[in-house]
């Protein structure tokens, strides 16, 4: 076999280790990123929902700590 012939065929090993390289390398971008969109939703699933209870709180004036803003909301 000559010279030639042998590095046609590593040049063509190496074009099809490069593309299976490629090919890992999505597989294994896609599988993270499915597993990041996961473990975010159960994130987000496991937050408390923002309730509308704020301005109750206020009414109530169960809050120690207000703002000069909510205080002046309150007066008026």
């Amino acid at each position: 076999m000559s010279a030639v012939q042998d590095v046609a065929r590593e040049e063509r090993t190496a074009a099809r280790l490069e593309v299976e390289r490629l090919k890992a390398e999505t597989k294994t971008a896609r599988t993270y990123a499915r597993e990041d969109a996961r473990a975010a939703a159960k994130f987000e699933r496991g937050q408390p929902t923002r309730s509308a209870s704020k301005r109750k709180t206020l009414a109530n004036e169960k809050r120690k700590l207000v703002s000069y803003a909510d205080l002046l909301r309150m007066r008026g």
